[in-house]
């Protein structure tokens, strides 16, 4: 039978090496929803510059209950609209998008297959 002893020194470093083995077990997986796009603060400026140039966008009032929230999926009911395709929306492809615009979220950006909302400009 094999005894080992340790000082003060090599108790620390079994409790270190036992605590570093149980944090490799231990991951973090930090996913994004599909179709997730980050609209920088330049893009948001030339995104809200063409919604509030535009004749025929309308506020919408959103159905009782619902409040959009990156990931949401719009109500069938609420009407689209369409970005324009000769704007500069500074690199971001917002006429692969539609929007929204509400009275109390601003600007809501919607992904037109799945209607789910991608970011939020207020």
């Amino acid at each position: 039978m094999t005894v080992i002893r340790t000082g003060a020194l090599g108790a620390i470093a079994l409790t270190l090496a036992a605590t570093v083995a149980a944090a490799q077990t231990t991951s973090v997986i930090v996913a994004k929803p599909s179709g997730y796009v980050l609209v920088n603060p330049e893009q948001e400026v030339l995104v809200q510059r063409y919604v509030v140039g535009q004749p025929t966008t309308t506020t919408v009032t959103l159905p009782s209950g619902y409040a959009p929230t990156v990931g949401s999926v719009v109500p069938g009911t609420v009407e689209l609209n369409t970005f324009g395709t000769a704007a500069d929306y500074g690199g971001f492809d917002a006429p692969s998008y539609r929007y929204v615009v509400t009275p109390d979220y601003g600007t809501v950006l919607v992904e037109p297959g799945s209607r789910r909302v991608i970011q939020i400009i207020r």
